[in-house]
């Protein structure tokens, strides 16, 4: 009886209270579930300061900010965090709003739990090149009750950018010579050994009647 009452004192301590990670947490990648399950439109992100094609070495300013979702509890503790992941390139931070966790992650720090909006610059690769730069948002908001619940709402999203040399929005559209060109020499060739093998059958047909 005795190890029983110490394992369940030992679950006990392992379920989170208060606020669901306030600091920010890394390696979001399924989402914020330990407050809601899915994802909900309800909340609005807008994510501006991405180029359409990035310039090497150039330092982007990245601006964060979530409207709709959770409504807000009276006396509220937090309004809500973020996680931002680009594939390449350098995050870093310029305010205590946001911590960094790798160059390639950066999330709220306490701070920045009690808002809804934040800022992060974002440096390009080297290379200007068709590197593809892969990114992922996700941004929650809360209700500000301390308890990670359904109550909390949060979205995410997804996209890629290439250099100004490169990238698949960067592909050369095809000649219409190519596009057209090509077909109709393959449908002449076609067309001349049908016509060759039609009179090599009809020589051979009249040769057997002779």
């Amino acid at each position: 009886m005795g190890v029983l009452i110490l394992l369940f004192c030992l679950m006990i301590q392992q379920i989170p209270v208060g606020e669901s990670y306030p600091y920010g947490i890394s390696g979001v990648e399924n989402g914020c579930t330990c407050h809601s399950a899915v994802p909900t439109e309800s909340v609005n992100i807008a994510f501006e300061g991405l180029p359409e094609h990035y310039e090497a070495n150039k330092t982007y300013t990245l601006n964060i900010s979530a409207t709709g979702g959770a409504e807000s509890i009276e006396n509220h503790t937090n309004l809500g965090g973020f996680n931002l992941w680009m594939s390449n390139g350098v995050l870093s931070n310029f305010s205590d709003d946001v911590q960094v966790f790798s160059d390639n992650e950066v999330g709220h720090t306490t701070e920045g739990n009690d808002q809804r909006a934040w800022a992060v610059n974002w440096t390009a690769p080297d290379d200007d090149g068709a590197t593809l730069i892969r990114f992922r948002l996700h941004v929650n908001t809360v209700n500000g009750d301390g308890v990670p619940s359904d109550a909390d709402e949060w979205n995410r999203k997804f996209g890629s950018l290439t250099g100004v040399n490169g990238g698949p929005s960067q592909i050369e559209p095809v000649s219409d010579l190519f596009l057209y060109g090509v077909p109709i020499v393959l449908i002449g060739l076609a067309g001349l050994v049908y016509y060759r093998e039609m009179r090599k059958l009809r020589a051979e047909a009249d040769a057997e009647e002779e």
